[in-house]
């Protein structure tokens, strides 16, 4: 990118969910460099295009096991100079990432924790859910005490939301609280081709969020100084503390999406707390909780999961 010319390609996944987000990407760019051009490229990933398996399984069958489902072919792009800036839901990105890149800002933070969409009359004793993710899958089983179940459902929000107003055994779905509010579903319940479906919010301690959940993360190429300076400057100094612990901690514990842990940071002054929930291979839940100085999150991180490391031993 040539910084005289104030244009930057930004690379997204082409979901309603991603393009959005790419959207507000480019409204924070914009903030900062209001005569900012911005080319958007749409990159489908591993995640998109594998469809037919449990997202847990989707690194093995392509062949990326260190590398997120929605990431590998993002960065690919970037760094083959055919992007100069990559939006990601930093939920889905590993703990660690290559040293030829680098997360140059994290936008404000979303609201971190799940919500169940369910439909009329769902029996709340004997739920049946659907969901791709491991951690869902465990929370649920934890939450409800054995009596709700998880059945693998995959595809963005629209697609999901019309699999279950077409399902005979599905009487939910769990999505991410922040996907919900950015396609502008913010309150208590939601239409779909004239079915309304409710919307509940999951306390965020008792049904544990994703690690980063409700962040997008701008990943730059490290040695592109031109792309940073216009990039940086819509860091969010919080949310990007407090993501940077959880990074931490998911790095240390080597975990990818077929790790079934959850948990988030918060702020208190100069201190920052740390709650975690991982769960054994046989499903078992050890929880976390670590207090430390907010002025070094990744020690935060990395101290939690000595912690659990402790429990398992």
């Amino acid at each position: 990118m040539d910084a005289m010319s104030k244009t930057i390609r930004i690379g997204t996944r082409g979901s309603e969910l991603a393009l959005k987000q790419a959207e507000l990407a480019i409204q924070a760019l914009r903030k900062h460099t209001p005569d900012l051009e911005v080319e958007t490229v749409i990159i489908r990933t591993d995640g998109d295009n594998r469809t037919d398996i449990p997202l847990c399984r989707v690194n093995k069958a392509e062949g990326t096991q260190d590398k997120g489902v929605f990431v590998a072919a993002i960065e690919q792009a970037l760094a083959a100079g055919e992007i100069d800036c990559a939006v990601h839901s930093l939920k889905d990105m590993p703990g660690s990432m290559d040293a030829d890149f680098e997360l140059a800002a994290i936008l404000p933070r979303e609201e971190i924790w799940d919500a169940l969409i369910l439909k009329k009359g769902a029996d709340m004793e004997h739920l049946v859910l659907g969901t791709s993710s491991v951690r869902r899958e465990q929370m649920v089983k934890t939450y409800w005490s054995g009596c709700a179940r998880t059945v693998n459902i995959r595809g963005n929000v629209s697609t999901r939301l019309q699999k279950l107003i077409d399902s005979d055994e599905m009487s939910g779905i769990v999505l991410a609280r922040a996907g919900l509010n950015r396609l502008g579903y913010t309150g208590d319940s939601l239409t779909v081709n004239g079915t309304q479906l409710s919307i509940v919010d999951m306390g965020k301690d008792s049904f544990m969020p994703a690690l980063c959940q409700g962040a997008i993360a701008l990943e730059i190429r490290k040695n592109d100084s031109a792309t940073r300076a216009i990039v940086a400057p819509v860091n969010d100094r919080e949310s990007s503390l407090c993501v940077r612990a959880e990074r931490a901690f998911l790095a240390a514990l080597q975990a990818d999406c077929s790790v079934p842990v959850a948990g988030y940071a918060t702020l208190n002054g100069d201190f920052m707390m740390f709650r975690a929930i991982y769960f054994t291979p046989d499903g078992m839940p050890i929880r976390i909780t670590h207090r430390g100085p907010a002025d070094n999150p990744e020690k935060v991180g990395q101290d939690a999961h000595a912690r659990l490391a402790l429990s398992l031993n």
